[in-house]
């Protein structure tokens, strides 16, 4: 009897600890879930060509046109994922949750033109806006987003997105996006560059019956001198073939997420192989307002898309020779053994001797040359300056 009374104190005694155990390991659990909100992943990348590189996600939309989360939830997530620069651009045009919200303040709202509350022009990108022209205001998104960014530091961007049809431009550093509008798109960003902004051409649509491969629309607002960038990469797709063209052109060149949900529901789960989601690298001396325009105007960054970077090749240059370095080890009877170090966030394809290899972020690598070798060249594979065309560098070997 007594080892039974004994068998039992022990199973009730198992069974509270089991039960304290799963208590502790599940608000452990939401403790970390928790603190995950703020833990930034950080990107080092070193100076280029005397210029500080910030991260910068120049392509977002929010609940205020047609993202799926808010602005607050935009601000953490840009922070969390190492970027110092975030845009706000939401659809001037396009804002299909509008209705949502009206609906949800139907006690609230009294709408004369109509029995129930209802959106104005919430989609004017491919139809003609009736006379009231829109009526939201369009700063919204961008102000409750620099509230919530009072708790995380970031460079914010009030900006917006220019829609007609196939044709997408984006304006960024406006003062009133309320101002933005108008029938006439050239009118729509004149209006954006009269506060200061400037004009990005967002995934241009291909047309191959021009030289450039873009909408006569685009190639007429291009050639009138308007725009200061191009998006070569967007999400999961690059325009390779106007790599060159923004180029010789002297355009910033962009790559943006234009994410619409979480970067972790949209971005990873589409098959991204990269550890970061597209951004663009901004070479400039601070990390302010009129430093960062500057840079943008004057085309000094790098698009990073799933692993590639895209640029001009002196920043490219700049980049890797400021991120990589060369070191003898030892030599064989028959080769020299050197080992590479990269000290920056972003891996370097290598094409070398007929050889190809991967120099890791923040990792090293050894390789083998032919006995004696004083210097190697490159061809690095995810540099790119056009089409095809890699950035090919000269080392030496360093004894």
């Amino acid at each position: 009897m007594k080892s039974l009374k004994y068998t039992a104190i022990l199973i009730l005694s198992l069974a509270l600890t089991s039960v304290a155990v799963a208590q502790r390991h599940s608000h452990n659990s939401v403790q970390a879930s928790f603190h995950s909100y703020y833990h930034r992943q950080q990107i080092v990348i070193p100076d280029v060509c005397g210029y500080n590189v910030y991260t910068a996600g120049l392509h977002t939309h929010t609940i205020y046109s047609d993202g799926q989360v808010t602005p607050l939830y935009r601000v953490r997530e840009a922070w969390r994922y190492g970027l110092d620069i975030l845009a706000i651009t939401d659809h001037i045009e396009y804002r299909p949750t509008e209705n949502d919200m009206l609906r949800y303040m139907t006690g609230y709202i009294k709408d004369e033109y109509s029995d129930r509350p209802r959106g104005v022009n919430t989609n004017v990108s491919r139809r003609e806006a009736d006379e009231r022209g829109i009526i939201a205001d369009l700063n919204v998104g961008y102000e409750t987003a620099k509230t919530a960014n009072e708790k995380f530091g970031l460079l914010l961007i009030r900006g917006a997105e220019i829609t007609r049809g196939d044709n997408h431009f984006n304006v960024l550093f406006t003062k009133d996006n309320n101002k933005v509008y108008d029938a006439d798109i050239e009118k729509s960003m004149r209006n954006a560059i009269d506060q200061g902004a400037i004009v990005i051409h967002n995934h241009p649509k291909i047309d191959k019956s021009t030289e450039t491969q873009m909408t006569p629309l685009a190639e007429s607002l291009h050639a009138k001198g308007l725009l200061s960038g191009v998006e070569v990469g967007n999400s999961f797709h690059s325009w390779d073939h106007l790599f060159r063209y923004a180029i010789d052109k002297g355009y910033a060149l962009i790559s943006g997420t234009d994410a619409h949900s979480s970067f972790d529901e949209f971005y990873y789960q589409n098959g991204n192989r990269s550890t970061y989601p597209n951004m663009t690298l901004v070479l400039a001396k601070r990390c302010d307002e009129q430093s960062i325009k500057e840079a943008l105007v004057k085309g000094r960054t790098i698009a990073y898309q799933n692993g590639k970077l895209i640029g001009r090749e002196e920043y490219l240059l700049g980049l890797f020779n400021a991120s990589v370095s060369l070191q003898h080890m030892c030599d064989t009877r028959r080769e020299t053994m050197v080992i590479i170090t990269n000290k920056s966030s972003f891996p370097y394809e290598l094409r070398y001797n007929k050889h190809n290899a991967v120099v890791h972020a923040m990792g090293s690598l050894q390789i083998s040359l032919p006995i004696g070798a004083k210097e190697v060249e490159f061809e690095v594979r995810n540099l790119f300056v056009g089409k095809g065309e890699y950035v090919k560098v000269k080392m030496a070997v360093q004894r």
